[in-house]
């Protein structure tokens, strides 16, 4: 189970960096920036609502799999293909890049 976590974690790693190469700006100048809003950590319900699931089968799904695999199922079923983790500390879960 850990050499198949490794081995998502190398293929996201290596598909992120793909696309960084790939992009080309064509604005340069700063008036053209734009700033992305950073998205907000969520709670159990809202996360399942983004993902198109229950509340329940994001939390099994967290306590099932190992923390890299529930980041990948996330970045499934997410519609922006962001990946989600869970932190214990503050009980919400967070956006990966």
């Amino acid at each position: 189970m850990t050499q198949l976590a490794e081995a998502i974690i190398k293929i996201q790693d290596y598909l992120n960096n793909q696309q960084k190469r790939g992009q080309k700006s064509y604005y340069n100048n700063s008036s053209f920036k734009v700033h992305t809003p950073r998205m907000q950590p969520l709670t159990e319900e809202a996360l399942g609502k983004r993902l198109g699931v229950s509340e329940e089968t994001v939390r099994k799904e967290r306590i099932k799999l190992p923390p890299p695999l529930f980041v990948a199922w996330c970045k499934g079923k997410d519609r922006a293909g962001l990946g989600w983790e869970f932190n214990e500390n503050t009980g919400f879960y967070h956006p990966v890049s």
